[in-house]
């Protein structure tokens, strides 16, 4: 009996654990989907602002390359 109840709980304990891991999984899910629709709508903000100011998005993102470089370089030397 007391091999019996003892498999019962871990057969309980395992079955806890796979839903509470199911639940976790679908919470990041929807965490990377909400994470995915608001870099898609930056994007096309940042795409938005490049075509209206005629310069290309590629210039603007060696803009902010150079300027994180810069913040980088002060904040080493």
């Amino acid at each position: 009996m007391g091999k019996v109840r003892l498999l019962k709980d871990m057969t309980v304990a395992i079955g806890d654990e796979i839903r509470e891991s199911s639940a976790l999984a679908e919470k990041m899910n929807d965490s990377f989907d909400s994470t995915r629709v608001r870099l898609r709508g930056t994007m096309n903000r940042m795409l938005l602002m490049a075509q209206r100011t005629g310069v290309g998005w590629k210039v603007w993102l060696a803009f902010f390359a150079a300027v994180g470089f810069l913040f980088w370089y002060v904040w080493l030397f």
